[in-house]
């Protein structure tokens, strides 16, 4: 087995409604391997289009074949008028788009 690669998509709007602009920055937690491929943990920057859209492919880091199964994507939000986001996620098996919205946390209220 090999590797599956999901696409990830999101908008990013400001509170007044405009596209969102900047970069969500997308860096492995550990080093993966898969049969005889293994992927290094460096950073993969995705930059909002006009309209505030985020689209970028990901290895999935939970395939029954990859070691270790404990690694996670960090996620980094860097747009403008807002101030530095880290989340973490996990990116799901197999082809196909996810939103980025569902994977991450959600904020508790108030908070």
């Amino acid at each position: 087995m090999a590797f599956t690669q999901r696409k990830l998509t999101h908008t990013v709007q400001n509170a007044d409604a405009t596209p969102g602009s900047g970069s969500i920055t997308f860096t492995l937690t550990k080093r993966i391997t898969n049969g005889t491929t293994t992927i290094l943990p460096s950073e993969i920057t995705a930059n909002l289009n006009a309209k505030g859209e985020l689209s970028q492919e990901l290895i999935a880091n939970t395939d029954s074949e990859t070691v270790p199964q404990d690694s996670q994507w960090r996620v980094d939000f860097r747009l403008l008028g807002d101030t530095q986001e880290t989340f973490y996620i996990t990116v799901p098996v197999g082809p196909g788009t996810t939103d980025l919205g569902s994977l991450l946390p959600q904020q508790p209220l108030g908070g």
